[in-house]
């Protein structure tokens, strides 16, 4: 392999969803441990979330969004809600006081924080400003967004996206008609596929060190779709040098009971194996994907009930803010005024912070789950919610509940 090629792959590895390394070709462990349980073991945040005991949040997810210009049938937000001014006018300090308020203790405290949503992040005008300031502080800022916003006039305003660690824009599509199929919005493969390439342009002027990639969604019958969006990335990337080096495969989590089928997951290892020997992105798999592109598919993403949610959650591990300043529970819970999500708000941090509003949730009453619930987990979250009510089960029958997720969790064909 050529060198600068193996650079940058290694490179790549380290700056996935939680910044810790996993390899492409790595396969004593699967997803689920590798990406996830691991790393949750090796910082703590696991056993204090299995033992109810307190620590910081692991991570904080920002959601500074203020609207989205998407309308995808997926998403959990609510149409008719919106911030007023004054809120909008006020969240930079929302999200300057997290920062200012953490402890910076722990070996990985610098991965603290992943701006995402809730809604669209590019539309909060101090956004730049948010990411700056927390580079500043000594955090590696992350974010997630659907890229319309980011036009060569935004990015005069907000120079300080340039100041991010690493950049994924979720696609959507891979073509003017399955943009619009799922955003609802005629302009949106045109804008973002622009918006990318200028980027792309744009970056090795400025000496900005930040890393691009992209998201996408493996829908059930659709797995032909990986080729055509390799296609539209290899097109982006042929404008510059500096070019999209990641993608992250995900599989569907919503929680509709359609699952790709056996059949397709073994179209899928095909696509896979074919798709890496014409490419040099990164490919980092997603849970159930991982097993797939190895031969051993193992079935859908795994997803818990509402009956395995614990009524603490698990704040030790992940929370996320809005701006508000509302602390939630669940990664999908923060879009504003989303119905039910409120009960998930365990506290305000504007006359507080985010120790307290934590040790104070941890010693109360919890929430009980509904079914409904599980609509409020993504991916990361139905694996947390999954571990801790294992982990507790084997713990209340005497077993080392570390021993036995390992047993359970890690073998690549087990899960």
């Amino acid at each position: 392999m050529d060198k600068k090629i193996l650079r940058r792959k290694t490179r790549i590895n380290n700056i996935m969803r939680l910044g810790y390394k996993h390899e492409k070709d790595q396969i004593e462990a699967n997803r689920y441990w590798t990406n996830t349980i691991s790393p949750l073991l090796n910082n703590g945040s696991l056993e204090h979330a299995v033992d109810g005991t307190y620590a910081y949040p692991n991570r904080i997810g920002l959601y500074p969004g203020m609207t989205c210009q998407f309308f995808c049938t997926f998403c959990g937000r609510n149409y008719d809600a919106m911030y007023k001014s004054t809120d909008i006018d006020k969240s930079f300090e929302v999200f300057k006081q997290v920062i200012d308020q953490d402890p910076k203790q722990g070996k990985f405290w610098q991965d603290r924080f992943r701006i995402s949503g809730g809604l669209e992040p590019l539309t909060n005008p101090h956004i730049g400003k948010i990411i700056s300031y927390g580079n500043s502080q000594g955090f590696k800022m992350q974010m997630y967004t659907n890229g319309y916003a980011l036009s060569q006039n935004f990015l005069e305003k907000q120079q300080g996206i340039l100041d991010l660690e690493v950049m994924r824009i979720s696609l959507y599509g891979y073509d003017q008609e399955s943009y619009y199929r799922v955003t609802k919005n005629k302009k949106a493969f045109d804008i973002v596929t622009k918006n990318l390439k200028d980027f792309c342009t744009k970056v090795p002027t400025t000496g900005s060190k930040i890393k691009l990639g992209v998201n996408w969604i493996i829908l059930p019958g659709h797995s032909e779709d990986v080729r055509s969006v390799f296609k539209m990335i290899k097109d982006i990337n042929s404008v510059s040098n500096f070019k999209i080096s990641f993608i992250t495969l995900r599989e569907d989590f919503s929680q509709s009971n359609n699952y790709i089928s056996d059949e397709e997951r073994e179209k899928l290892h095909k696509i896979f194996v074919e798709i890496e020997q014409n490419t040099d992105l990164h490919i980092d798999y997603g849970y159930a994907l991982h097993s797939v592109r190895h031969g051993n598919p193992t079935g859908p993403i795994k997803m818990s009930t509402h009956e395995q949610m614990d009524k603490h959650g698990w704040p030790q591990i992940a929370t996320s803010i809005d701006s508000l300043g509302n602390l939630y529970v669940y990664h999908e819970t923060g879009f504003l005024d989303r119905p039910g999500s409120d009960r998930y708000i365990i506290g305000n941090i504007k006359n507080s912070n985010v120790t307290d509003i934590v040790k104070h949730h941890l010693q109360g009453p919890g929430i009980k789950a509904r079914p409904f619930d599980v609509s409020f987990l993504d991916a990361f979250d139905h694996t947390t919610t999954l571990l801790i009510y294992e982990a507790k089960r084997y713990k209340a029958k005497g077993l080392d509940w570390k021993q036995e997720l390992e047993k359970r969790w890690k073998s690549p064909t087990q899960i």
